[in-house]
């Protein structure tokens, strides 16, 4: 049997209406204009001061010692995950003997207008769990962190 074989613009062609199709099934698109990219890249490629600190306790208000506090810069609006663009670790924070811990101002790029922050304990007493600090703005403040026990 003979099998024709298939050259580059016969691929081109099919590759197109390929993407007809599937954009023509999608329903009504909408584009982004030029004043909405531009505001975009901007704003991914502005610096911001931010700084937060908080305090993490257990069940019965006791301050937790060397609980691991990771701080991750978050544009939460956006649907997709691109590292370094829409969500970069900025640091990882120890609590102290009185539960505080703190990130000192940094200038971060992009400006991050929200923060996540993951608690956990490395010796694996208490339950990991994260919040979301919105609109974060140098000196912010998040709410006291209980740990569950394990």
């Amino acid at each position: 049997m003979n099998i024709p074989s298939i050259n580059k613009k016969t691929t081109t062609l099919g590759l197109l209406l390929l993407v007809i199709v599937l954009t023509a099934g999608c329903g009504n698109l909408v584009f982004m204009d030029n004043d909405g990219f531009a505001a975009l890249r901007e704003a991914k490629n502005t610096t911001r001061l931010i700084s937060i600190e908080g305090v993490v306790t257990d069940q019965e208000g006791t301050p937790l010692e060397n609980i691991s506090v990771v701080v991750i810069g978050r544009y939460l609006n956006d649907t997709k995950i691109y590292y370094g663009r829409n969500y970069r670790e900025l640091d990882t924070l120890s609590t102290d003997a009185n539960g505080f811990y703190q990130m000192t101002k940094q200038a971060v790029t992009p400006a991050f207008p929200d923060l996540q922050l993951n608690f956990f304990d490395s010796q694996d007493r208490y339950a990991e769990t994260s919040i979301v600090v919105r609109d974060i703005q140098d000196g912010s403040v998040a709410p006291t962190i209980t740990l569950q026990k394990k």
